[in-house]
């Protein structure tokens, strides 16, 4: 006759526990890989350029640290200095114009080098001609003077100048491979002129 196991009740019961103790170890193991440990959620406190003390919070809100600091959000920021461009001067050739442009640098570094462009525009509102004009290695407080020479029409043909151009600027934080169009722009002022209305 052959002899057939039969499990006890004891038996059964610690079968039981010990698979139940084995699922709970590795509840508790999955649990723990799947919580982040507290100081990867901490928040951070970074410093703004003005100063003040920004919190970064782990849900990805931010604030100003000191409460004294909230009422500044809205203020208006005091205007940045600005390298200063002035239309100085015209001179009649002919049937052409020569216009003289001076850029003197008020910003705390040097610009080493910006290629602003100057177009010209007749009454009509129509582009005559765009001209560019570098300036080069003007240290802070220091005024250079470009000349740009526009062909066929005369001084008094024009009715308006405009800037624009004058990226891949090396300035400051701005250098030729800096990605952002009109930054190095925004640090030049566009003097307005008696001579022809000048404008950015």
């Amino acid at each position: 006759m052959q002899n057939i196991g039969i499990e006890s009740p004891a038996i059964g019961r610690a079968r039981r526990f010990d698979r139940f103790l084995g699922l709970a170890a590795t509840t508790l193991v999955l649990a723990a890989c799947l919580v982040q440990p507290q100081n990867a959620r901490a928040d951070m406190v970074l410093t703004a350029p003005d100063g003040r003390k920004i919190q970064l919070k782990d849900d990805g809100t931010w604030s100003y640290q000191d409460a004294a600091d909230k009422g500044k959000v809205d203020a208006k920021e005091p205007p940045e200095v600005m390298a200063d461009l002035r239309l100085e001067r015209r001179i009649e050739r002919g049937t052409n114009c020569r216009l003289v442009f001076s850029l003197t640098n008020t910003l705390p570094y040097e610009i080493r080098h910006i290629v602003p462009y100057f177009s010209v525009y007749r009454a009509n509102g129509v582009v005559h001609e765009t001209v560019s004009a570098a300036f080069q290695s003007i240290r802070p407080s220091d005024r250079i003077e470009r000349m740009a020479d526009f062909s066929r029409i005369a001084c008094p043909d024009i009715a308006r100048v405009q800037v624009t151009g004058g990226d891949r600027c090396e300035m400051g934080d701005l250098h030729k491979f800096s990605p952002a169009n009109g930054e190095c722009l925004a640090r030049v002022r566009a003097a307005p002129s008696d001579l022809i209305r000048f404008d950015k």
